[in-house]
């Protein structure tokens, strides 16, 4: 058993047929399926099933998968580890962050761990949840901070933090003097703005008092939400830590505990973290 012949099971598995694999290792399907009549062979079990018209595992198969994904992955964080001594560099950490960012405490985190590791190359990529998430999947980033609501079947998390939902608005959609919170049933009669995966659990929220709210825009990021708020579309509803992205805006917290937006550091489930990794992950 050796590299080339798991990283071609690996391919064939996830492309769903040896040709389709073949092409994605930049082969011809004859070697693959050599390479896969050997590791069958010194295996001694069945790996696949060829009957259907995709390629499925079979149960020793899928045992062998999870091993070879695990193998893969320490691999390709040791080569990227050796790229960066020849750099000069001990270590790599690749973090995906949300645009809407995490607040001044986890960027205080972030540059204490660079002063205390100033040999890891250290590399941030911004995107929103699911960006990240699939980053994450296809293991282009080692970590990721993202923001709730998410799904955790593919991931370990650590809480950062739990963050309120403010209302956010030009001045004149306030009532005067403006209020020290709203609750939702405040909000009827305006245009609002929102996170498209918050936008359920919000109306969730009204029906269960109700009522429902009237959403003009819907946005996959925050930033978007306050652009739309300074052109005067509505009142955006975001999570508090954005709100100093505004400039010229006024902010009410929102009363409801059923939005609070919680900030979690996560890793790829069943991934093994290089050294880097491993560092930031335990010491944040």
């Amino acid at each position: 058993m050796n590299l080339e012949q798991l990283n071609c099971l690996i391919a064939v598995v996830e492309e769903g047929s040896i040709s389709a694999g073949a092409r994605r290792l930049n082969l011809t399907q004859p070697p693959v399926s050599l390479q896969l009549q050997r590791l069958e062979a010194q295996c001694g079990v069945q790996l696949l099933e060829r009957g259907s018209r995709k390629i499925r595992l079979t149960e020793a198969g899928k045992s062998l998968y999870d091993t070879a994904k695990r193998i893969q992955s320490l691999t390709l964080a040791a080569q990227e580890d050796m790229k960066n001594f020849q750099l000069g560099k001990k270590g790599s950490l690749h973090l995906g962050m949300i645009s809407s960012g995490a607040g001044k405490r986890f960027f205080r985190g972030i540059r204490y761990f660079l002063q205390k590791y100033p040999d890891i190359a250290f590399q941030l990529y911004e995107g929103n949840t699911y960006q990240l998430l699939d980053a994450l999947e296809k293991e282009t980033v080692d970590l990721a901070v993202i923001r709730t609501p998410f799904s955790q079947s593919r991931v370990e998390r650590k809480e950062l933090c739990r963050e309120k939902f403010c209302a956010v608005g030009m001045e004149d959609l306030f009532p005067h003097p403006v209020p020290e919170t709203f609750a939702l049933k405040d909000l009827q009669d305006l245009p609002l703005l929102g996170y498209r995966r918050w936008e359920r659990i919000i109306q969730d929220t009204c029906r269960k008092q109700g009522f429902t709210l009237y959403f003009r825009c819907l946005a996959d990021d925050a930033r978007s939400c306050l652009q739309w708020a300074q052109a005067g579309l509505g009142m955006a509803l975001v999570p508090e830590s954005v709100v100093n992205l505004s400039q010229g805006l006024t902010a009410v917290p929102i009363q409801e505990q059923a939005l609070e937006s919680q900030v979690c550091l996560v890793r790829k489930k069943g991934r093994a973290l290089h050294e880097s990794a491993r560092l930031f992950w335990e010491n944040y």
